[in-house]
Parts: C-alpha cells; structure tokens; sequence
C-alpha cells in the first residue's frame, strides 16, 4: 500500500481524572522528525511517544500535541497539615512577640501558606495508562489516513500515467510519418537553394536530422 506522508487525526478521552484531547498531524520530510506539545507533567511520556512512531512509521515532520484539562472534583478533600500549621502559628506568635505588637492572626493567611492546605495526590500511572492507550488509538487512525491520502494518490497517479500512455502510442504511430516529412522538407529546402550535395552527403544529412529527431528513449522513460 501507498502511504501519503501528510494526514490528522484527533483522538479524545475522558475519565475520573479529567479529559485530554491528543492531536497528530504531518507533512512531507526525507526523514522522521518528531516534534512534542505537552503539560510539563507528562513530559516523561516523551520516550515513550518516539519510540512508537519509530516503530510504526518511517519518513514525515509528526507533530504531536496533547491537552489535558484535570477534573477538580478527582483530587479530593482538603487537609491540613496540622503540624506545618502549627509551625506556622508558632513562628508567627514569636515575630508578634518579638515585634511587642498583639495582633489576632488571620487563619487565612496560615492557609495560604504553601504545603499547609494538601489534597491526595492523583494516581499518575492510571492516567498515563489511559493516555497512551488512546494515542495508539489516535496513531491508528493517523495511519489510516495515511493509507487513505495514499490509495487517493495512487489513483491520482494511475489516471495520469494511463493518459501518458495513450499519448506515447500516438506519438510512435506517428514517427514514421514524422521522419518522412523532415526528409522531404529537408530536401526541398536544397532544392530551394539550388544545392547540390552528393547522394552520400545527403544520406549523412538525413541521418543527422533523423537521430535529432529520435525520441525513443524519452518515450521509454
């Protein structure tokens, strides 16, 4: 089958933890180059991604582009880091103490203090799983229209060549006649001039115009 090196495809898939959307599109390279816009968190999938376009395609600039929208409501409930908190408070008293001012502290600003405020980490390798398993889906498909581009193509090609041929037949009955008619206009043009050439130089002549006029090898090709 003929493959075209120029196809898209789009692939979406959802789940617990949110949804994600993987795009695949190409064009025409001597070689395979592959090119990557991702989440910084999923940047280790890279390896992963080259190694199966290695396997699965051999020329084409590929680019792959994946959007992930995370689902709030999978991380969880908030907890507090009590003892961060505690720490927090402690070191804030101290300041306050410190400073001689009394000042009621603001449990907001204890909870915006990085790592006070926790929600449960997502399971990454179950996301990852889903991921992958629908970029494969998503390069299926890219190679799909691959080989649709291609059949297109191959008939594109197959309509032209069969109308190449046809002319090439009309051109090789015709020769003869050609070849024919270059000698007589040929030697009319001597008799125009009043020139009298020997019957050897003539057939050197006609010889000459005749391997000019030669185009068997161009119709072969």
């Amino acid at each position: 089958m003929i493959y075209s090196m120029t196809a898209y495809s789009r692939k979406e898939v959802k789940g617990d933890w949110g949804s994600a959307v993987w795009e695949i599109r190409s064009v025409n390279q001597r070689y395979l180059e592959t090119y990557f816009r991702m989440p910084e968190q999923f940047r280790g999938l890279e390896p992963v991604l080259r190694d199966r376009f290695r396997k699965r395609l051999a020329r084409g600039k590929v680019e792959c582009n994946l959007r992930f929208e995370a689902n709030p409501a999978a991380k969880g409930e908030l907890t507090i880091n009590e003892g961060l908190a505690k720490q927090v408070i402690g070191a804030a008293n101290q300041v306050m103490s410190l400073t001689g001012e009394e000042s009621r502290l603001n449990p907001f600003q204890v909870m915006n203090w990085p790592g006070v405020m926790e929600t449960p980490e997502q399971d990454m390798d179950a996301v990852n799983k889903d991921l992958l398993k629908a970029f494969d889906e998503a390069l299926g498909d890219f190679i799909e229209a691959r080989g649709r581009e291609g059949e297109n193509m191959k008939a594109l090609i197959d309509q032209r060549l069969t109308a190449i041929t046809e002319e090439v037949v009309k051109v090789r009955a015709r020769m003869p006649e050609i070849l024919t008619w270059q000698r007589e206009r040929l030697l009319s043009k001597f008799e125009e001039a009043k020139i009298e050439l020997e019957g050897a130089r003539v057939e050197q002549e006609l010889i000459l115009l005749a391997q000019k006029s030669d185009v068997a090898e161009e119709l072969d090709r």
